[in-house]
């Protein structure tokens, strides 16, 4: 833009932007903007990404949480193995009895971007995931503040309050939230325009959405479409609204049926089947110190060294449910949110905010009937909410930066909000300092299990953190400065330079606390504390070459976690993931405690015994540990798969289905008398081939967990397999055959077939429907008003400014 050219000129001359053609064609999406800007936006993005991921130039130095030893680095490995195989994660035979891999969703197995990403070494495809999704989101934040009030210094604050937010950078340890949250500006990005999307939009936020199902987080995807739905519904009031929402949703769950089909057919299978404990679902409810979440980055967990002190945290219930509400923007950003607040194009915006922070709230209620709904009755974290929530807040308060100083509307609202939380920040710390039983009380009343001496150490960790000197006088420092532009702003309505350099001070003053403490939720620790390989205990299993391993009174963190050892090739029968199978998991309570354990092992192929403390090892020691205090013994085991008599089973008398098997029970001493192995010909990740000669007739058992989408022929024929400890049950008759198995996703087939045809249908309805146009675009067309007198008429501002 040539020295003191303003966009209001350019667009009055008949000059647009490079992308203003391309966005009118498409119904003003993306908003017109130019190139520079939007570059400018992804660089300002990508840069706060690397902060909050806290990439270091030390590759023996990593972003550490708690699950990340647990699901991100093991996931990753599996994902890297698989491209490296030439294949998808679909299914992995050392998770348990194997596991699908694509239907548990954390994978990523179907989400396009995965494909690219997991070809990079595991911990560096990790990193590159936050960065890249992190700016992603701050991009799209920052266009929806130029679509709403095409403010570029307020879309560099909401790409800065998307990206080094509290609310997503507490939870980087899970790889799906942070895919799953990178979507949701853009999924509200073409529905968020007055007085209603064109069909186009509806069908461009409904592709997006499904897009967004594939990541594979479904509480984050029904959280952003809720607030779509919302946001449609309050945006174009009536039915057409009602209908907007409507089809929007459709769209979006035919695309995002590829990965939520299977996920609700293996949430049917596991552990979650029943949906889970009150106690389990709402423990991560809303709080009454929620608010100070918002304007204070160690108000709950005091800084250490590496950053947030895990063990010193007061938050009810402890560290995790703190992780999962914590919306840290800054108290500057709240005063800009304020004075975003009373505009009147974010209304709809602020109802679909106001929509989830009431299901955090009712959920603090612990209401019955939510835990009779399938599907929510297995969706915990409702204080995940939150994250769509902070998205608005950061939009919101970009649009109150394109507001300063041009009304005074909203100078006050800011001043109480502030205000409001500083008061709040005192209250809880005269409480805890000074009225310690109804400090402790209160907290008791949003715990789960809050007994008399863990409530005594929470108070200790409440004065701790409420009456550090830093981070809080500095970060009220700044949220007073913004206040206090924002009040000067409404006084003395500066223009120009003035108003140029007000806009500027406030973006810094919330920059600062959000650089400085965000990514202090997420420690630094060596890369060997995330991949566990490399331990002795580790490469002692390796050596072992267990066909299945068996640990016995393990502790519950250590090298050897699940899903550690699977991810450096152990067959361990334990496993961990948020939708373990049921079968599974009953199989290894047996394994562990049946009077005939050791025939129930030999039987599934536990060959190699980690036996931990006073857990005596039953068989040959391979190897001792001093410092795990373990002992690796080998064990007598048959090889799966095998063949036993008939008369060894008994198949339960309700018929299975396509999507659960018929049960049947083994006679465990009768199976290991006549058991007869048979040869595997082949065997892959996703297919298996044996032969075996049946004496008389029987079932071949096969130490893969039953899972419906695999397909088993012998001899040519298709059959039907029974489930028996955990594992698949296929009838055979007398003599040789040969067996085939395949692993046929058809549910995602079912899924890919629904999405194909709803994206043909959504764009045919956005192609050949007429467009709706508003009654001012209609006129605007008619006397030739220019985009920037249109969005003045329509209550927003397009700011006299340069950016570059």
């Amino acid at each position: 833009m040539a020295s003191g050219e303003t966009r209001d000129s350019r667009e009055a001359s008949g000059r647009p932007g490079p992308a203003a053609a391309v966005a009118a064609a498409l119904g003003r999406f993306p908003p017109p903007t130019g190139w520079r800007v939007l570059a400018a936006l992804a660089l300002v993005s990508l840069a706060c990404g690397l902060i909050a991921a806290r990439i270091s130039l030390d590759p023996a130095v990593r972003l550490w949480q708690l699950d990340l030893p647990k699901i991100d680095w093991p996931l990753a490995v599996f994902f890297h193995r698989a491209l490296g195989e030439g294949r998808l994660p679909l299914w992995d035979d050392t998770l348990g009895l194997g596991f699908p891999l694509y239907a548990e969703g954390q994978v990523g197995a179907f989400y396009p971007p995965n494909w690219l990403l997991y070809r990079l070494p595991p911990l560096t495809a990790l990193d590159a995931v936050r960065v890249l999704h992190l700016a992603f989101a701050g991009t799209g934040a920052g266009l929806l503040v130029l679509r709403i009030s095409g403010s570029r210094t307020g879309a560099v604050l909401a790409a800065i309050v998307a990206a080094l937010g509290g609310g997503i950078v507490a939870k980087l340890e899970w790889t799906n939230v942070v895919e799953a949250y990178g979507w949701i500006p853009w999924v509200l990005l073409p529905l968020v325009r007055r007085p209603g999307p064109t069909r186009c939009g509806i069908v461009a936020g409904g592709i997006l959405w499904g897009v967004q199902a594939l990541a594979g987080h479904p509480n984050v995807w029904l959280l952003t479409g809720l607030a779509a739905a919302v946001l449609l519904v309050a945006q174009t009031r009536g039915p057409r609204g009602v209908a907007d929402a409507v089809v929007f949703g459709l769209l979006g769950g035919a695309v995002g049926s590829i990965q939520l089909l299977p996920t609700l057919l293996l949430t049917t299978l596991s552990v979650r089947s029943a949906g889970v404990s009150a106690d389990d679902l709402f423990a991560s409810a809303a709080t009454i110190f929620d608010p100070l979440l918002l304007g204070f980055g160690a108000a709950f967990a005091p800084l250490g060294t590496h950053g947030w002190a895990y063990h010193s945290a007061w938050y009810p219930d402890g560290i995790f449910p703190l992780l999962e509400a914590d919306a840290y923007v800054s108290l500057a950003v709240v005063a800009l949110f304020a004075l975003g607040a009373v505009t009147r194009r974010v209304r709809p915006l602020l109802v679909a905010a106001a929509v989830l922070v009431a299901i955090a709230v009712v959920a603090a209620l612990r209401p019955v009937v939510w835990q009779d709904i399938p599907i929510l009755n297995g969706l915990r974290s409702p204080v995940r909410a939150y994250l769509v929530v902070s998205v608005v807040v950061g939009v919101v308060a970009g649009v109150g930066v394109g507001r300063l100083g041009r009304t005074g509307r909203g100078a006050g609202f800011a001043v109480a909000l502030v205000a409001g939380l500083l008061g709040a920040y005192a209250a809880a710390a005269f409480l805890a300092l000074w009225a310690p039983s109804t400090f402790t009380a209160i907290l008791g009343a949003f715990s789960v299990d809050l007994g008399p001496d863990t409530a005594l150490e929470r108070l200790g960790y409440a004065r701790a953190s409420l009456t550090a000197p830093y981070p809080f006088l500095m970060e009220a420092a700044l949220g007073i400065l913004s206040v206090a532009v924002v009040a000067w702003a409404a006084r003395r309505r500066p223009v120009g330079g003035r108003r140029l350099f007000a806009a500027w001070l406030v973006v810094v003053a919330a920059f600062v606390p959000l650089a400085l403490l965000s990514p202090q939720a997420n420690t630094v620790r060596p890369t060997q504390e995330i991949d566990r390989s490399d331990t002795q205990f580790v490469r002692m299993l390796v050596a072992a070459a267990a066909h299945r391993l068996l640990t016995l009174g393990e502790p519950g963190w250590y090298e050897g976690m699940p899903d550690q050892l699977a991810a450096a090739g152990v067959p361990d029968i334990r496993m961990f993931s948020s939708l373990d199978l049921q079968a599974s998991e009953d199989l290894l309570r047996v394994l562990r405690d049946a009077p005939d354990a050791e025939a129930i092992r030999r039987l599934v192929g536990i060959d190699v015994i980690a036996a931990f403390g006073d857990h005596a090892c039953p068989g040959e020691t391979i190897g001792t540990l001093a410092t795990l205090d373990v002992t690796v013994c080998r064990v007598p085991a048959a090889t799966p798969p095998w063949w036993i008599p008939g008369s060894a089973v008994t198949p339960d008398a309700a018929p299975g289905t396509i999507t659960k098997p018929q049960e049947a029970t083994i006679d465990h001493a009768a199976a290991l008398a006549g058991l007869r192995e048979a040869t595997v010909t082949a065997w892959g990740a996703d297919s298996g081939a044996f032969t075996v000669d049946a004496p008389r007739d029987g079932y071949v058992w096969i130490d893969r967990a039953w899972w419906p989408a695999w397909r088993t022929e012998v001899d040519g024929q298709g059959v039907t397999a029974l489930r028996a400890l955990g594992g698949q049950l296929i009838p055979v008759t007398a003599g040789h055959h040969e067996i085939q198995q395949a692993l046929v996703p058809w549910e995602v087939l079912i899924g890919l077939l629904a999405a194909v045809v709803a994206i043909a249908l959504g764009v045919a309805w956005c192609l050949l429907g007429r467009r709706r146009r508003a009654p001012d675009e209609a006129a605007a067309a008619a006397t030739d008003m220019t985009g920037a007198q249109l969005v003045a008429q329509r209550g927003g501002s397009f700011e006299v400014e340069r950016f570059c």
